[in-house]
């Protein structure tokens, strides 16, 4: 029968199961007439298969307690232990501009809509404009997934606001992500199984996951006691700080994780693009403390593929494509059983060039023999890898990708 070892929990096929029972048939009577054909044969080849289906039964209840090998709700069941909750995805976010009457202010929740696509974006936190009738602040769509809205394509006003006359996008949004696939669950939690601990950058980690909308979060840290960089100090941290760098979610919800987290002393370093806020302790009211932290410097990816058709390429074979880029970067072209990057691109993770063609020949793969023409295909603007800093992440959205099909 299966049995249990150091290394889990270990099958015995049916055949196994067959040729056991078939001896305990010879050691009764050697000469017992077991053929496939007799009512004894059939008898032990109906018993393998019942208890090998009922092993497998065992095997299931088993891995449903293994964060590795537990699927669907076993595995949320398994994560929810340390506090690690499946997430049902994350909307994209945006920084708005505006333009106003010196002094307006626009709440938070405030409605704004894309020309191009209708999506809807919300205010993040209110905001009140400059002298120069200026202000900027972050917005997500109302809508969970990866939605895309190119830049200045969110102009229209949905709330009108007095004072306020205009409204835009400076740059692309950062699309969001769908429901958390069973693989995309099991780096979360490995990464959140920290919250609880006294570590503080693991414990930092874990509770800035546990933020609503958070899609990558690294930290880096310098406990040396000087500036310089060096083996220890790698990016020129100030002497005894850390830098908490993160993307998705609000800005009041993760200077709170950060808040909950942080000993007294280390400075909170701002080494992407900076924000602040002021946090009232929960448990103490007239305790405040100004926490900074940033989002990474968001860099464009501009992908230009040429692909040769042999003529068995479908019509909308560019859009597959794009579509195929799109899923790759967020990490859900190729089952993780099976492939890779199952979580996309990271916060300071460079960008080989070689992987833009992952996704094309997926596509082009199932239709003939096209091919991808490698010296007229570039990533911004050159064959070479896209160099992302610490600081920075990779943004990809379909209206930057480029495919020329002849």
């Amino acid at each position: 029968m299966a049995s249990l070892t150091s290394t889990g929990y270990v099958l015995q096929t049916q055949s196994d199961w067959f040729a056991q029972e078939r001896q305990f048939y010879l050691d009764i009577d050697p000469l017992w007439n077991l053929d496939a054909s007799t009512p004894d044969g059939l008898k032990m080849a109906h018993d393998a298969e019942i208890f090998y289906a009922l092993d497998e039964t065992l095997q299931q209840a088993y891995n449903s307690k293994d964060p590795n090998k537990a699927k669907g709700a076993d595995l949320d069941i398994v994560c929810s232990l340390t506090g690690t909750i499946r997430s049902n995805g994350s909307a994209s976010s945006v920084q708005l501009t505006f333009a106003s009457t010196p002094g307006t202010p626009i709440p938070k929740g405030n409605r704004f809509e894309s020309v191009t696509t209708g999506s809807r974006w919300t205010t993040d936190q209110a905001v009140t404009t400059d002298s120069l009738g200026v202000a900027t602040v972050n917005a997500t769509c109302t809508v969970v997934g990866p939605t895309q809205a190119d830049h200045d394509t969110i102009t229209r006003i949905v709330d009108v606001v007095a004072g306020l006359s205009g409204v835009t996008n400076a740059d692309p949004a950062t699309p969001g992500t769908d429901a958390q696939t069973n693989e995309q669950l099991r780096v979360t939690r490995a990464t959140a199984v920290g919250r609880p601990g006294n570590n503080q950058i693991d414990s930092t980690y874990g509770e800035l996951y546990a933020v609503p909308g958070v899609r990558r979060v690294k930290i880096y840290e310098n406990d040396t006691d000087s500036s310089a960089i060096s083996v220890d100090n790698p990016h020129g941290l100030p002497r005894k700080s850390y830098a908490v760098i993160v993307d998705g979610g609000t800005n009041e919800d993760i200077a709170m994780a950060i808040y909950l987290k942080k000993n007294p002393g280390p400075l909170l370093y701002q080494a992407g693009t900076p924000f602040e806020v002021e946090v009232t302790s929960p448990k103490y009211p007239t305790n405040k403390k100004v926490i900074r932290a940033s989002r990474p410097i968001y860099v464009d990816m501009l992908p230009v593929i040429h692909v040769i058709n042999d003529g068995t390429l479908p019509a909308n074979a560019d859009q597959l494509i794009k579509e195929a880029m799109m899923e790759y970067a967020a990490g859900d072209l190729i089952p993780a059983d099976v492939g890779f990057k199952i979580s996309g691109f990271d916060i300071g993770e460079t960008v080989p060039f070689s992987t833009i063609f992952t996704p094309v020949n997926k596509v082009i793969g199932a239709y003939g023999n096209s091919y991808v023409d490698f010296p007229s295909s570039s990533l911004n603007g050159v064959q070479t890898n896209a160099v992302i800093a610490y600081n920075q992440m990779s943004r990809w959205t379909e209206s930057n990708i480029t495919v020329v099909i002849t």
